[in-house]
Parts: C-alpha cells; structure tokens; sequence
C-alpha cells in the first residue's frame, strides 16, 4: 500500500508541475482534522484545523546554502507557496527559491491522507547553479498555532534523545540543551526519527515523521565529513526551532546541533561550544533530492498520554517488517553457549564456576579473562538457572550439576556473608577460587541475580529437589531489603556491602538515587507469590506507589537502568518501569498501574530501531565481525541518553508486552512483541550468515548511529539471558516458544496469565 501510494503522489507531483493552478482554497479532510491552503496575498498558507480550530501552521519551504567556502557558513531562505491544486484526492503546491547568487530552486510537496496523518512527499530540484553556491539542503517546518515561544512552554519529545524536557539527562548529551534557537540531531540516533512538541496551555500535540526513512550512505562509510557536499549521503536530521517561533523540523541531509557526538579532527566538540556539523547535496542544474514525511495533530491533556500517542501513531504507520527466526533454534542455540562456556576454579572447599565474563567475536577467544557478576552485565545466577533447568527438562546430569555449582557458589557464605551479597567476583586461580571485587551493591545488580535465584528455587522445587541453602539465601537478601526500604516507599540506587547507603563510588554510582525504586517492585512481588509473606506485598505496593508519583506523574521518563552510565534517561529504566507496574497491577488490579504500564511500555519501545538500513565498517578487521553490513539494524536498540551506544537489552521485554496485550485487547502491544521476539535476533548470527563460532553471538555497545560499525566486538553472558529468559516466561504461562504459535483466545489467554501472575508461583512439571 505504502508503494501504490507512493507512485500516485510522485504522478501527482508531476502532472501538477505541469497543469497547476490556483484556487482560492484548497483542503484534505481527515476525520476532525481539515489541512487547508488559503491564499493571502499571492501566497498560499498551510494550516491544520482541529475541530475547525487552527492548531498548526506549515511553515515556509527553506534552503540552507553552503557557499563555496570552507566550514558551514549557511545562508537561509524560505518562500510560501504560489501554486496549489488538487489532484486525485491529493494536493500539490509549489515553492521557488532564489539565493543571493543566483541559483533557483523548485520545492513540490505533494500533500495526502494516510491513516490519522497528513502526508507530504517533498521534492526539492536545482533548476539553476551558481558556482558561488556549493551545497544545499533542505528543511520542512510545522509550528503550533498561537503556541509561546521558548521552551517552558513546551513538552517536547525525541525518541531515545529528549524526554519532555532536559531534566535528568546528562549535560553533555545531544537532547540536553534547549536555551538556543534550535536543536537538531542526526535521525540515526532515533528508534523512530519523529520530532513531537505538545502546548502545556492548550494541549496541542504536533509530532512530525520522517516516514519510511531510506537511509542510505553509499561508500561513505561514517556519512561522509561535516561540511562534506556529496549526493551520496542519503539521511536527515530531526528536531526543533525553539526561538523566536518554535516548531518541529526536518533537514535533508544531515544537521546536528548544539551538541554533537560526532567528532572533528578527531576530537568531539565540547559540550559548552555551539556546534552545528551537516551534509549537503549539490547545487548542480538538475540535482534533486526527496523525502516522505507525516504530520500528526492531535490534543493531550497529559505528556505522558501525548508521548506515547505519537509514538503509537507514527509505528502504526510505519509498520516495522517483522522478521521470520526460528524460537527453538534460538534457546537452543544460546544453552549451547553456556554448556560448552562454562569454567570452575577452586581446589578447596570453595569452588567459583560460572562464564567467562566475555567472548570475542568471531572465533570466541576470551581476551578480557574470567570475571563475574551476579545480574546485569554478567547475569550468572541466570545463566546457573537456565542450565539447571535446561538439564532437568532433558535428562541431562551434568547439565544440572553445571548449573546447580553456578547456584551453590553465589549462596555460599563467601557471597551471602554479608548485609547484601558481593554482585562481582574475580576468580584468580585454581586454588583460592578469587576474591570480591570492592564494588558497590547496586540495586540493579543483585536484584537481577536474585530474580535468577528465584526462578532456580521454583524450578528445583517443581522438579521435587528443592534447594535449602538457595531458598535461605533469596530470603536473606529479599528480607534485608525490605528492612532498607525508606519511609516514602523508595530505595537507593546502590548499597555497601554492609547494607548502608553507598555514598561515593565514580560518575556512575549516585548511590542515594531514589529514581531506580522500580528495580525492586517485580522481585517483591514475586517473593509475595513464592511466600506469602505479607511484607514483601506491602513493601512493593509502597514502592509502586513512590514510583507511580514520582517517575510515571512527576518525570514521565524513567531514570538510572544502568549501573555502568551515570544516572541517566535510559532504556533499561523504561524495561524495569515497565515490568514494575505491570506486576503492580498484577497484585492490585488497579487500572492506574496498567495506565503506567502501557506508558512504559511505550518508552521502551522509543529506543528501538523500526527501520532497516546498512551500516558498512572502515576497516577488513570488521568485516568478519559486522552483522549488519546489508542491513539488520530492526530491533537493535539505543541504550541511554549521552551517547549513541546500541544493543539487544530490549529481547528481554516481548513476554511484558505480550501480557500487555492480553490485558488490554489492543493489538499494537500484540506487534510489538512479536517484532520485538524475532527482530532482535537479526544481529545474532541465527543463519550462519557470519560464521561466528556461536550462532548465539551478537556485538555488545555498538555504535551504528554514525554510520560506520564500530563496537567493543564482545558477547556478553547477559546478550544470551536477554534472547532466552522471555521465551522460557512465555513457554511456563502459555505453553510455546513463539507467540505466534500460541492458539487461545484473550479469554483463555487471560485466565492463563492470572495463574501465572508475576513469576513467582511454583512451576509445573
């Protein structure tokens, strides 16, 4: 359909080039909302009417001209529209533009109607060169009507960069100043490359889209230089004029600023300094370029309703291909790792066993040596899990026995001796085992490890071997916690050892955060559904509670997933946001909880990439190790505000969204998990495309956001968790692999996940 529409806008476009016309008033209705093209004066003026009542105002065509001088002495010009006709239900209008020295340009957009948004397919030719005029590019604008100026005024909104304003995001980050005229940012940081602005006073909400990207950089790897002319260089740029009119912005090719993490001559520029860093087509007789954007107007009372309503909007739209990949392949696979992976040091009584704490791709050498750590990065308690489980599931001894010693090690008295557990240990040798690594007890890190935990002492006792010294160890830690909960219902980000507050630690620690709070609300929960016990369901509705108020009605984002970035806007404080409130409302059927859950859940899918483009590398070292040479990025996803790092944490979160689905009946949550089950494994080597040693690797923190492959070129054991823990939540609550596979009805599906609840009753065998 995309396509079919496509053809007819470009024929339309040419058929109006050659038989426009004017007309006193031209419009496109859609539903309550009328674009229409008045004429004032000799120019015609683009205005979004919402219920009859001018909400936005298409801003003028611009051309910025690099002149034929070094660096980025831009030169801007805009004209309105003189010509507008409507043709095939579509309407055509035409701007032409003169620079100072001369050259011409014709802009065409071809305006339409697809779905909730208006559609416009631009079409920008050189019609006469200057050689004064080396370069070009252009920029659609829409601004709100009657809006203020300045961006108090404003909630604001850019997929993985800006989150309804700047605060609690990183002063060095991309999205983190406003106080300038505008703020740009290179489209390929964006899971979604949209610009969403929303009026406080009026609630208006104008969310701009460049619909169905096509990225495309030739043999240019990195997107070409700043300031490079090169026809080549196929992607654009996002963001916002703030001042002295605001509105949301386009440019084709690429402008980054104020802050960029590009670098020049090597160096990123400071973050104090104003820098603007863009691409530009030339300004040849005859040269063109083109691009698809949609418009979405709407009113909002919330942020937080008005986020994820233009999120929403623009994947309905934009409808991510969701890719083919085989679930069994996939847990097997990754078992397959950790069987052949795993190690043991110890002579004495103490033995420590678990995974090396990476691999390199491609041929799975461990360069960084062993080191391990009980959740996040590390996720050995996990891994000890699955193998055990793994091993019972299918006959085999030594499969338990590697999984059982992984479990038995972080339970012993070396781990559990203390007020909260050691999270990293670094074996040494075959005779000590190794030695605590003096690092803090971050809230994420032994909450991973103790969820681990559970799902090993719920799977041991289902297979009727349960584990003592496992179950005395949960309760340890879980108990302890419940004890440090603060008054208002929160917790700290990260402990010492010895359960007080961690107050130092580096740049990343910011021990007494309460923004990570949510972490704890599942695993209490759970500890609730495998106990009983009362205060583990009073100490997470209270935590809900603090959560709710403070992160989903206060902030409307979520702060602080990783302990390795500073406390920051992240993805992985969206995931656990998500999963506490959807366990919240698991406990407490209270639909505000589900309200939350489904806004979080919408954050989380912000950061993943809904379009495919290739990403080629610099060097032949790569070419062995890129997976996403032809393509591939769908999935992948940006891990935090600050840098333009990406991953696959997000495989973890399709088994929520799946739930999510059930809980509401709507459908969007049912695509998303299905894109989210198998497009995640695109980077992995699933087809043998790349020959890694494991068909389960996969890059850690890649960069493919600056158009060259570059990555720590690393798996990690969390990489093999994060594709396996949801497909073995949705084979315990509904019985397949695949949710395409699953044959029940909402109502049936409903009254499987009420038995399942969070994931901590006992387990069927």
């Amino acid at each position: 359909m995309k396509g079919i529409i496509r053809i007819l806008n470009t024929f339309a476009w040419a058929l109006a080039v050659l038989t426009m016309t004017q007309a006193c008033s031209t419009k496109l209705v859609e539903g309550d909302r009328t674009l229409s093209f008045d004429k004032i004066g000799d120019r015609y003026e683009a205005v979004v009417y919402l219920n009859d009542i001018a909400a936005v105002n298409i801003g003028q065509p611009a051309i910025s001209i690099k002149n034929g001088t070094e660096g980025h002495a831009d030169a801007t010009y805009s004209e309105g529209y003189t010509k507008v006709r409507k043709l095939f239900g579509n309407i055509s209008a035409v701007a032409d533009i003169r620079t100072a020295n001369g050259s011409e340009f014709r802009i065409t957009d071809v305006y339409t109607r697809e779905g909730d948004a208006f559609t416009v397919l631009r079409n920008v030719e050189v019609r006469k060169a200057m050689p004064e005029d080396s370069g070009f590019s252009s920029t659609f604008s829409a601004g709100i009507s009657n809006g203020e100026a300045g961006e108090d005024a404003y909630d604001w909104f850019i997929p993985s960069i800006l989150y309804r304003n700047t605060e609690a995001v990183r002063p060095d980050a991309v999205g983190a100043d406003l106080s300038g005229e505008k703020m740009y940012v290179k489209e390929t940081r964006t899971g979604m490359p949209l610009a969403m602005m929303r009026n406080k006073k009026s609630g208006i909400t104008l969310t701009l889209l460049h619909y169905n990207p096509k990225i495309n950089i030739g043999q240019n790897p990195g997107g070409g230089m700043p300031g490079e002319v090169n026809d080549e260089l196929e992607y654009g740029s996002v963001g916002f004029t703030v001042r002295p009119a605001v509105s949301a912005d386009y440019t084709y090719p690429c402008k980054e600023g104020p802050r960029t993490y590009e670098r020049v001559d090597g160096i990123r520029p400071h973050p104090d300094t104003d820098t603007w860093l863009g691409r530009y087509h030339s300004v040849t007789a005859g040269n063109s370029h083109s691009y698809e954007l949609a418009i979405f107007v709407n009113r909002h009372e919330e942020y937080t309703d008005a986020m994820a309503a233009s999120f929403t909007d623009a994947y309905k739209l934009e409808k991510p291909h969701i890719a083919d990949v085989d679930m069994d392949s996939i847990y097997q696979d990754n078992i397959d790792i950790f069987k052949a992976e795993y190690k043991s040091f110890g002579t004495g009584e103490l033995k420590a066993p678990g995974l090396p704490w990476s691999l390199d791709l491609p041929d799975g050498t461990n360069r960084e040596g062993i080191s391990y750590q009980m959740g996040f990065v590390g996720q050995q308690i996990a891994v000890g899990y699955h193998l055990y489980r793994y091993g019972k599931d299918n006959n085999e001894p030594e499969t338990v026995e590697k999984g059982r010693s992984i479990v038995d090690f972080w339970t012993s008295e070396t781990i559990m001796g203390t007020y909260f557990p050691t999270v990293w240990w670094d074996p040494a040798d075959n005779e000590t085992a190794g030695k605590r690594r003096n690092y803090p007890s971050f809230l994420r890190c032994f909450v991973d490890g103790m969820e681990g935990l559970l799902d090993a002492c719920r799977i041991a006792e289902a297979y009727g071997d349960r584990q003592e010294r496992w179950e005395n160890a949960l309760l340890h830690v879980a108990d302890n916690l419940v004890a440090r909960q603060n008054p208002d219902g929160s917790f700290y980000r990260a402990y010492r050892p010895d359960g007080e507050v961690e107050t130092g630690g580096d740049r990343n620690t910011h021990g007494s955060s309460r923004l990570n709070t949510p972490v704890a609300v599942r695993f209490l929960i759970k500890m609730y559904e495998h106990t009983g016990n009362e205060k583990f369901k009073d100490a997470a509705i209270k935590a809900a509670e603090f959560s709710y108020d403070e992160l989903y009605v206060k902030l409307g984002k979520y702060v602080g997933g990783t302990p390795d970035n500073p406390n920051t806007v992240d993805k992985e404080a969206a995931i656990f946001a998500m999963y506490a409130f959807n366990a919240a409302h698991e406990l407490t059927g209270e639909e505000k909880y589900l309200k939350a859950a489904e806004h979080a859940a919408i954050s989380v899918m912000t950061w993943a990439y809904c379009y495919d483009f290739a990403i080629p590398h610099r060097n032949e070292k790569d070419t062995v190790v890129n997976p996403f040479a032809n393509g591939g990025t769908l999935g992948f996803s940006m891990i935090a505000t600050g840098h333009s790092a990406s991953d696959n944490f997000i495989a973890y979160v399709f088994f929520e969204l799946y739930k999510l689905y059930i809980k509401t009946g709507n459908e969007i949550y049912l695509n998303m998990a299905e894109f989210i089950q198998h497009d995640t494994k695109l980077n992995t080597d699933y087809d043998g495309r790349m020959g890694y040693k494991y068909r389960a690797f996969m890059p850690e923190a890649t960069n493919i956001a600056d158009l060259a492959f570059s990555s720590v070129s690393l798996w990690l054991p969390w990489s093999s968790i994060a594709n396996i823990e949801p497909i073995v939540q949705l084979e315990e609550a509904f019985g397949c692999k695949d949710i395409k596979d699953i044959d029940l009805d909402l109502e049936e599906l409903k009254v499987r996940l009420k038995e399942y609840g969070a994931g901590g009753r006992k387990m069927k065998r």
